[in-house]
């Protein structure tokens, strides 16, 4: 999937101060959950592995999904909300996009193998209409029957599926770059790095094809003096490599000598963002602007030994 520590470039994971771009929410009424949703960890008292049977009984046709009726303790409500998602037992179920990652303790043992993560809306009043949520549950597989999933949940899938490979970062000079003078920077393009890349997936009846689109490279250094202070540049392409007499697309100008970081040398860092694309397999394009600037942050790190001027009288 998209890389960066399975996933880091979309969540801010609570307690790991992990700061990424804000992403706009998606619309409510493609039924997509914005990509930074807040995985809240709440207790629960369901039991580990056990999963609800189907809640109500569904007096539409099509057992359960949208637009049916289910019925509980002698009232009737919607099978499936598009806020909540699908009923079962008196608590709405959705699935959890992107799911907790593996340490997360709500897996409770379990892995994706086993099921999936659900965040589950429950009516605590008894009058079927004001749900709370009751946190979030690990399940077996879905209660109910959700009503088949939109053009814009498959791409959204199809987008959550691309792999990025690492990049390799080069800077010239390497060894002996010097205070004032450019230091060009670049990564290898590799296509399987700088892209474009696509990713198919099913929908019932339909296919859709996402595509992310290289759109620009942030560089992060380390802040002159070790103070912890970093500074960001940006970059509008995967950079150009060294060649004498050319002229870099991507460069930084360092203002100050290495000789008071760590190992006397800047390490730089790269985060990749891109514009998201998706049609279906009938042509027709999906609006991705809620994941456009889609980032992606690398575990590489380049160091750079930056040197003082000296001047001869």
């Amino acid at each position: 999937m998209l890389n960066s520590a399975r996933r880091s470039a979309i969540c801010v994971l609570i307690g790991l101060g992990m700061a990424v771009t804000a992403v706009p929410a998606a619309r409510a009424d493609d039924g997509v959950p914005a990509p930074c949703a807040d995985l809240v960890l709440c207790g629960e008292t369901h039991s580990p592995g056990s999963t609800p049977t189907g809640g109500g009984t569904p007096s539409g046709g099509s057992g359960g999904g949208a637009g049916d009726v289910c019925t509980w303790k002698g009232k009737q409500v919607p099978c499936w909300r598009d806020d909540l998602g699908w009923f079962s037992e008196g608590c709405y179920y959705s699935e959890v996009t992107p799911q907790p990652v593996p340490e997360e303790a709500v897996w409770d043992g379990h892995t994706s193998k086993d099921g999936s993560i659900y965040q589950k809306a429950c009516d605590l009043t008894g009058d079927l209409v004001n749900f709370q949520s009751a946190g979030q549950v690990f399940l077996a597989k879905a209660p109910g029957n959700p009503p088949p999933k939109t053009p814009a949940q498959v791409a959204y899938e199809a987008l959550m599926r691309i792999e990025v490979a690492e990049p390799v970062l080069h800077a010239a000079p390497a060894k002996d770059a010097v205070v004032g003078s450019p230091v060009w920077l670049w990564m290898d393009r590799n296509p399987a790095t700088v892209g474009p890349l696509s990713k198919t997936m099913p929908g019932v009846g339909f296919e859709v094809t996402t595509t992310i689109t290289l759109a620009e490279v942030v560089w992060s250094v380390d802040g002159p003096g070790g103070d912890g202070k970093v500074q960001e540049f940006p970059c509008t392409d995967a950079g150009n490599p060294f060649a004498a007499g050319g002229t870099p697309t991507c460069s930084h100008v360092f203002t100050e000598s290495s000789a008071r970081m760590k190992d006397k040398a800047y390490t730089l860092k790269a985060a990749l963002k891109w514009h998201v694309s998706a049609r279906s397999s009938d042509n027709t394009a999906i609006d991705m602007a809620a994941y456009d600037w889609w980032p992606t942050y690398t575990k590489t790190v380049l160091s750079v030994p930056v040197n003082e001027v000296q001047v001869l009288n």
